[in-house]
């Protein structure tokens, strides 16, 4: 009996062994999965599989109107967390990725803007006084302006700004926190501010102001802290036109030009100055993580358009000729979308065609999304494209 149990003890079960052998197998997969995709990461499509599996019901369903809203030429479009906002000339309404409406806030905006920043979606009247701020929550902020507004900004922290007119005074430049907090105003009596950027953590404010040098026209950068009274610095930039303002990922701050990038630290410095390959910009998209999109133009008129994209560095990343007429673009993660009358490109960074379609049915707008598909718009109605 001892001998019976002393040998049951060495020898394992077949069950035990099975167990052993099965675990080792999966050891040795994980392995050799985890190395596999060390050395092929270059060609495996991550966002394919990402994009198989979020969206499996609808590639199962065939394609279809995932939103519906009012059709108006006025409308324009953000995309917010996974939903979709759309400020029109009733208001600023959010719905969810399930097409769902989540809330909407009534408000008449003649010309409507829109912007978002990762939870966040800020709508305003261009030359009205009207600006209405959400989360995805539907905490809302609605403000009413003393004059026009003329620029705003949001940041993903909640924190916004505005720049607009004010009796007795040239410009108002007006911070909000992410707690829906009044905290800076900036009432310059000598200096027009059409423009204005609210850096991330909502600390800094930048302002493009209008002047003249020696007789001639001159744009300036305005740098201020919230917590702080007065003009941190200013730089010259030149007796160029620009045509937005904006903090970059990296912090520094880009000021868009008619011919040229500009960017500078908030010391002040320049970073880099980035003249366009063609003398005229005609589109450009801020939404590529670490880098802008520009569509740029030989020509004041015409379709001899080129695309560039250029890194945060100033330095220019690629650039591909179109010559054709761009309805939309959009940049969002790695990828670019290029809507034109007759087809959807989308492309990566470097300016590769990553996919494309001629199946755009009534879209005049379209938003990319970081997994690489892309969300098309028009006629009242939006629908997904999955490469």
């Amino acid at each position: 009996m001892w001998n019976n149990l002393k040998n049951s003890q060495e020898r394992p079960s077949r069950g035990s062994l099975i167990k052993r052998i099965v675990v080792f197998a999966v050891v040795v997969a994980a392995v050799c999965s985890a190395v596999g995709l060390i050395l092929f990461q270059d060609s495996v499509n991550f966002d394919a599989l990402r994009r198989w599996v979020k969206y499996f019901n609808i590639r199962d369903e065939g394609e279809q109107d995932i939103y519906t809203f009012d059709s108006h030429n006025s409308n324009r479009y953000g995309a917010a967390g996974s939903g979709l906002a759309v400020a029109s000339v009733g208001g600023l309404t959010y719905y969810q990725d399930n097409g769902e409406e989540r809330f909407s806030i009534q408000q008449q905006l003649e010309l409507p803007q829109i912007l978002t920043a990762g939870r966040m979606m800020l709508a305003y009247d261009v030359g009205g006084t009207a600006l209405l701020a959400a989360d995805l929550g539907g905490e809302r902020l609605n403000l009413t302006a003393d004059q026009v507004i003329l620029d705003a900004d949001l940041s993903s922290g909640g924190s916004l700004c505005y720049s607009s007119g004010s009796s007795g005074y040239k410009s108002v430049l007006t911070v909000y926190n992410g707690k829906q907090e009044l905290i800076y105003r900036w009432l310059s009596s000598t200096t027009y501010m059409p423009q204005c950027a609210i850096s991330e953590k909502g600390n800094l404010l930048a302002a493009v102001g209008l002047g003249a040098s020696g007789g001639a026209f001159e744009s300036t950068l305005h740098l201020f802290r919230t917590d702080a009274e007065g003009v941190q610095w200013t730089a010259s930039l030149g007796n160029e036109l620009i045509y937005d303002l904006f903090f970059l990922d990296s912090g520094a701050i880009c000021a868009l030009g008619e011919t040229s990038a500009q960017i500078y630290n908030t010391d002040g410095t320049l970073v880099a100055r980035y003249a366009y390959t063609e003398p005229y910009l005609k589109e450009y998209d801020l939404g590529g993580d670490g880098f802008l999109t520009l569509a740029v133009n030989m020509y004041r008129a015409g379709n001899r358009n080129s695309l560039v994209t250029v890194s945060e560095a100033g330095e220019e990343i690629a650039s591909v000729y179109l010559g054709r007429e761009i309805l939309d673009l959009s940049a969002c993660g790695g990828y670019v979308a290029v809507l034109t009358p007759d087809q959807l490109t989308i492309y990566n960074k470097s300016l590769e065609v990553y996919a494309e379609t001629s199946d755009i049915g009534t879209a005049t707008a379209v938003l990319m999304r970081s997994d690489g598909s892309a969300l098309l718009l028009g006629g009242g109605a939006g629908w997904l494209y999955l490469p």
